[in-house]
């Protein structure tokens, strides 16, 4: 391939024609007659697009998603709509968390504006967005925490279905057996349940068709969680665990639809050893939670999730 010959002479003509096709010919030969100045920025990697975050550069597995799996977006217009979840979440697990219909619809505009201001990870919210209340921490172990959190999960299908059942296939070997797994930045979010209740916007499957070990590993590639000026909390993204649990007694009628609902991964949690993680998975007449040790495996109807604080 001819080269040009000057100074740059490692540029190809064909380098030198496309660079001028991005800058146009007539912005370059304005620049050649110093009629016009340009100015460059660096360019903002996106890091989502249409809800799915791009799974560019992983060494984990990753597949497509399967389409024919797919969630609903609630109604979320008006402050009865976030009542009626509040509602649903004290009512399915006998607490009150003290968080009015107001204050989560307030919240939610104010989270949901920081996201969508982060060129970054904005195109996170073309997604399905489910604003939770996450209660106030009873006990220092997890895993019995989490069995409360399936409890109100059992209370909140049946009431939502009816003729349904929900199975906890983990039922009674969740004490002292769930840990958080590092790098999920989820100590985060029970550093904070630990003092008070806590709102938060949970994106269910935009890792869909991730593999349990790439919903991990894709978190060292995303922003920090900027601390706030105060030092209490912060703003930013944590895998999906806990936080799963009680968006289900939210949102079982988004979450637990039908066959064609997505499986949820708990990505950010262990049990019982580093081999297995945690997960739902509904079907036409049940919804599962149990475990798995395939974290290598990519399904297209699997997903992690993500929770955004500020």
């Amino acid at each position: 391939m001819e080269r040009v010959t000057s100074k740059y002479a490692d540029w190809t003509r064909g380098q030198v024609e496309a660079l001028i096709n991005i800058i146009g010919e007539e912005n370059a030969k304005g620049l050649l007659s110093g009629n016009i100045s340009a100015e460059f920025k660096e360019v903002i990697k996106k890091l989502y697009k249409h809800g799915r975050r791009i799974p560019e550069g992983l060494q984990a597995n990753v597949c497509n998603a399967d389409r024919d799996f797919r969630l609903n977006r609630p109604k979320l217009d008006e402050e009865v709509d976030f009542a009626n979840r509040i509602l649903r979440l004290h009512e399915c697990l006998s607490i009150d968390t003290e968080v009015t219909a107001e204050k989560l619809m307030t919240e939610t505009k104010r989270l949901l504006a920081l996201v969508r201001g982060n060129s970054q990870i904005a195109n996170i919210a073309n997604g399905v967005c489910l604003p939770v209340v996450l209660p106030k921490l009873v006990t220092d172990d997890l895993g019995a925490e989490l069995e409360l959190y399936l409890d109100g999960v059992s209370n909140s299908y049946v009431k939502t279905f009816g003729y349904r059942k929900f199975y906890n296939l983990r039922k009674g070997t969740l004490a002292n057996e769930v840990s958080v797994v590092d790098g999920s930045r989820h100590d985060q979010l029970i550093a904070r349940m630990k003092e008070c209740p806590v709102i938060g916007l949970h994106f269910p499957n935009p890792l869909q068709g991730f593999s349990i070990h790439a919903d991990r590993e894709q978190m060292s590639t995303l922003p920090p969680v900027r601390r706030s000026q105060n030092g209490e909390g912060g703003e930013g993204f944590i895998l999906s665990g806990i936080d799963t649990s009680i968006a289900m007694v939210m949102y079982p009628d988004i979450l637990a639809r039908d066959w064609n609902t997505p499986g949820l991964y708990m990505a950010a949690l262990q049990w019982q050893s580093a081999d297995y993680s945690l997960g739902f998975r509904a079907g036409g007449d049940k919804l599962d939670f149990g475990s798995t040790d395939g974290l290598a495996d990519a399904s297209g109807c699997y997903s992690g999730g993500l929770l955004f604080l500020g």
